[in-house]
Parts: C-alpha cells; structure tokens; sequence
C-alpha cells in the first residue's frame, strides 16, 4: 500500500530522488559540511566541485536545477564566509530532497541555527554548526530527521 501511494504521489507531483542518487548527492553535501565546520576554504571548496558533479551525474529530479544553480553559487568563492552563506540555500534544497527520496540508505538530521537563523543536514544527531565552526561549534539543535526512509 505504501508503495502504490508513493507511485501514485511521484506521478502526480514529478519525479523523485532514489536511494543511489541521493545517497551520492548526501555523501559529497556532508564532505562540504564537514569542510565549513572546520573552515577549510580547500576543502570546502574541492567537495563542492563533488557535489555539482554527483548533481549532474544523478538522475532528472525536480529541484535539480535550483541545486545546481546554489551549487553553482557556492562553488564560485573561495571565501569560506560566502560559502556558508551559499550553503544556507542548498542545505533547504537538499533537505526538500531527502523528504522526497525512496528510499534512503542513512539517518538524515535536519538541524537549525538560531544565530544564523539557517539550517543544515548532518548524518548525527549531534550538533556541529557549519556556520560558526569552532565559534560556536555546538550551537543549534535537530528540527526534523528521516531515519532510514522512515520519518
């Protein structure tokens, strides 16, 4: 029954993100996350070159063009405050994506910070602000999650 209705929800609203491509799509965003909350310009920037080439290589999705565009966005500074900035879009976009993903091979944390009022996604439930680094490490808390392709 849940299959038929999942069917019948990606005919009517469009295509989807499955397992393979959003698990790609999450392990190179968590590499860009883990590089901002070390604030590692390098890094940072080299996994958003991952990350635009796991978007391309995926599938036709819905938002695949909007997060290409804030991928794009992002990729074009090597400044690690404007890439946090940058980050803010494609983490709600990401998130959009995990909701509608069939399903997911991992726990996926949606997680807020007040002080920047923006969110991020993380594969812990444990709080490591991409924002602030090693500022205010800590600060922020869990809003959602999907745990293994169950909410």
């Amino acid at each position: 029954m849940k299959r038929l209705l999942l069917a019948a929800c990606v005919l009517l609203f469009g295509q989807t993100v499955f397992a393979q491509d959003a698990d790609d799509l999450l392990t190179s965003y968590f590499s860009i996350k883990n590089a901002l909350i070390t604030a590692d310009s390098k890094a940072s920037s080299k996994a958003i070159e991952d990350f635009i080439e796991a978007i391309k290589a995926g599938k036709d999705f819905t938002q695949k063009n909007d997060l290409l565009k804030t991928a794009d966005a992002m990729g074009r500074s090597t400044d690690i405050e404007k890439q946090r900035v940058a980050f803010e879009k494609v983490s709600i976009t990401m998130w959009e994506i995990v909701k509608q993903s069939v399903p997911l091979n991992q726990d996926v944390y949606y997680q807020y910070c007040p002080m920047k009022k923006a969110y991020w996604l993380s594969n812990e439930s444990a709080i490591k602000n991409p924002y602030y680094g090693s500022k205010m490490l800590t600060c922020g808390s869990v809003k959602d999650k999907k745990l293994n392709g169950k909410e």
